[in-house]
């Protein structure tokens, strides 16, 4: 495949990638349209099939993975990392997402455009998060075990270990005159320039570890709130209700940040909103 084109290493979701690539060769040359595509691909229904590709609205299966690879032209490391990618966009299972993740990592050949080794470090395990804002309210000296028996689910001091020396390299903790391990900030965000997907495989774990809150009656104790609220709402209010979560998530950092009182509880908010029914075919 020609890099003129599109890079195939620089994108996490297949789909995107499909897309773009269409986009900008048939900008080079006319002729290549969706349709062309299709009939490369060698599919009857051609225009409707691509478009349900990239939408999502239907999988891309190995027989036509295989096809994408001859009409594309990828060479060796290409098929390899775009067949990943496929695996990677289409698993619903969290544990094989995050394999397949690693995967995509170790096939790529601008790894430290497609994520950076410790942001990506940081966010494939949720416990340094926690280590992060647990240094707001236990005074850490070098006590790895007493800092691990603190984080909930119980980590291993090794990992709490694992945590301060990365938190330490990303320049996120520093150590003051009384040798105490301090956090930098009081609230953290992924950032614009953090990559979606990577930002997903640490929601995804911050989900697990609400639905183990829920579950385990070994949680520590202390204030719960689950709530669940279906609607049905106009495109005008989904809107709304979207930029007040948005305002809510931000007040809520501006609360943390402000709080001039001592800290004494670490605390993950988790915020869900998405459909539950199919907006095709609908006016």
């Amino acid at each position: 495949m020609s890099p003129e084109v599109v890079n195939l290493f620089e994108y996490s979701n297949f789909r995107t990638f499909l897309e773009d690539y269409q986009t900008k060769r048939q900008a080079a040359d006319p002729l290549f349209t969706k349709a062309r595509l299709c009939k490369d691909l060698g599919v009857p229904n051609t225009r409707s099939y691509f478009n349900d590709i990239v939408r999502g609205m239907r999988p891309l299966s190995k027989t036509y993975v295989d096809r994408f690879t001859e009409v594309l032209k990828l060479d060796e490391e290409e098929e390899l990392y775009f067949r990943a990618l496929v695996d990677f966009g289409q698993t619903t299972n969290d544990k094989e997402r995050e394999l397949l993740f690693d995967q995509l990592i170790a096939l790529n050949r601008t790894p430290l455009r497609f994520v950076e080794p410790d942001k990506y470090a940081f966010y494939k395990s949720w416990h340094h998060t926690a280590i992060y804002f647990l240094l707001d309210i236990y005074p850490f000296k070098g006590n790895y075990t007493e800092l691990a028996r603190r984080v909930h689910p119980p980590i291993s001091p090794a990992e709490a270990r694992e945590s301060i020396a990365l938190l330490k390299k990303l320049e996120l903790i520093r150590k003051n005159a009384e040798g105490v391990w301090l956090a930098t900030d009081k609230a953290l965000d992924a950032g614009r320039h953090v990559k979606d997907e990577l930002v997903k495989q640490y929601q995804l774990q911050c989900l697990d570890l609400a639905k183990q809150a829920m579950l385990n009656p070994a949680s520590p104790q202390g204030s719960k709130n689950f709530s669940t609220v279906t609607l049905s709402v106009s495109g005008e209010a989904f809107k709304l209700i979207e930029k007040k979560l948005q305002k809510f998530k931000a007040e809520v950092r501006a609360i943390a940040h402000k709080d001039s009182l001592p800290a004494d509880r670490v605390y993950q908010l988790n915020m869900q909103y998405y459909p539950q029914t199919s907006l095709e075919g609908l006016s």
